[in-house]
């Protein structure tokens, strides 16, 4: 599979026709309003314009002058297109991604629902995983290039020859324009790493990769020099609203949210656990929220911020032992003294200054009622770590997006296109998986090792 999709790419449309009917995912609105828009003798369907743009991911055109001439020189590429003989032109494709782009966005949203649903069948643990994070697309603005700072930076240093190089920087990045001259939306932020002009997206996946909602957030903004701060105002921001809109379509049939330690604030907590209902958090704790230890009714313990029981007098945290529920009691988490330890089967203490005469040394329990502290899981838990190791699913889908479908070159710097340009790579990724599923259902001898080499047509 993998090699015709390489030197036979008709193969791989072949088998797209034979079991992708696109017009099953287009929803009614959109045949509305492009019939609307183009009237009664238009010389494309919308079927064909969307079957351009999948050819133009699945090849990694980077302009439409690309895409434009490869369909111009491919009879197969054509049929696959339902173009008779005619190509759209360049400005058709620009207007289309313009005009339509709550249309394609309806359309991402109504193949993301059936994905996640082929998701439930083949993996209900992972379908049942919510992962957010964010992202940023770079556009091929002024601001973007390093000459622009270089410049700055040389001017600066000429009419201040007295300063040293770290008041010359402190002085350009502080007057560094907010937003690019070329486009108001384009602003100035900490995303992918660096300082730059971008236009940002939340974006939020189930633990397979299915990218499930694509939020623009075009409006995010802070006014915190400190990047890490800037950051996780920015993103606290934009997952309430994001999450809000992916549960106007998907139902709330998940159990876990993960995300990076930027959205670690107790507010958002108790926000994922009332109003999402999630029964697990999976968010390191952030130095930024981070507080003092919390005093216990025993004076030799403390509370660390993670919730973890500390012995005061050496300075080292209880062993977890798990969770326990009495009848008619609340759930409890069971610590013991770090200095115990199992022998034959029994636990004894090797305390030197014990806190109790019991042998098996001194037990502490904590309540779960800070879901900061206790979010549904131990946090220094194995389980915990196993958990967060998924975030690395939404990171592998936002690269496939932009690089292997072409997103983050996209030359046209208007936030709208680029936006319908960022939906069109999701299409194209879930349609892929759903491609992936299809086969899967109806050649029975396809074995999940050529299902897996399927699936990395995608990259």
């Amino acid at each position: 599979l993998k090699a015709s999709a390489l030197y036979k790419p008709e193969s791989l449309l072949g088998l797209f026709n034979k079991f992708i009917d696109l017009s099953n995912y287009i929803p009614s609105s959109f045949y509305n309003a492009y019939y609307k828009h183009f009237g009664k003798h238009r010389c494309f369907s919308l079927e064909s314009m969307l079957l351009c743009f999948f050819v133009q991911k699945l090849l990694k055109l980077n302009t439409l002058t690309q895409l434009r001439a490869v369909l111009l020189n491919s009879y197969e590429l054509r049929s696959f297109c339902n173009l008779n003989g005619n190509v759209p032109s360049i400005s058709t494709f620009s207007r289309f991604r313009k005009i339509f782009n709550s249309e394609i966005h309806k359309l991402f949203q109504n193949i993301s629902i059936h994905a996640h649903n082929i998701s439930l069948q083949q993996s209900p643990e992972l379908a049942s995983i919510l992962i957010f994070d964010t992202t940023g697309i770079v556009p091929k603005v002024r601001e973007n290039n390093p000459k622009f700072i270089q410049s700055l930076l040389k001017n600066t240093s000429k009419a201040n020859p007295e300063l040293s190089s770290d008041k010359i920087y402190s002085i350009v990045y502080s007057s560094l324009p907010k937003t690019a001259n070329a486009n108001s939306n384009i602003r100035l932020m900490f995303v992918n790493g660096h300082f730059c002009w971008a236009l940002k997206f939340a974006v939020i996946t189930n633990a397979l990769g299915i990218p499930l909602a694509l939020l623009p957030l075009f409006n995010s903004d802070s006014t915190s020099s400190d990047p890490i701060e800037h950051k996780s105002i920015c993103d606290s921001k934009a997952l309430i609203p994001s999450l809000k809109t992916l549960f106007s379509y998907i139902p709330k049939n998940f159990s876990t949210f993960i995300a990076d330690s930027a959205l670690d604030s107790h507010n958002i907590y108790s926000t994922l656990k009332n109003t999402f209902n999630f029964s697990k958090i999976v968010i390191p704790l952030n130095t930024r929220a981070s507080k003092n230890t919390t005093p216990t009714s025993d004076p030799n313990i403390v509370i660390s911020e993670d919730g973890v029981p500390i012995c005061k007098k050496f300075n080292q945290p209880f062993k977890p032992e798990g969770k326990c529920q009495g009848k008619n009691r609340s759930v409890r988490f069971k610590w013991t003294c770090p200095m115990s330890s199992y022998k034959d089967g029994k636990r004894t203490c090797s305390c030197p200054q014990p806190c109790t005469t019991s042998k098996s040394g001194r037990m502490f329990y904590t309540y779960p009622d800070d879901f900061r502290s206790f979010p549904g899981i131990n946090r220094n838990s194995q389980e915990f770590l196993d958990l967060y190791n998924k975030r690395v699913t939404v990171e592998q889908t936002i690269y496939h997006l932009k690089s292997y479908m072409g997103s983050d070159t996209i030359q046209t710097l208007d936030h709208i296109s680029i936006f319908s340009d960022f939906l069109l790579s999701a299409i194209t990724f879930s349609l892929l998986f759903i491609l992936a599923h299809n086969i899967k259902l109806y050649c029975s001898k396809l074995t999940i090792k050529k299902l897996n080499k399927l699936k990395k047509l995608i990259a």
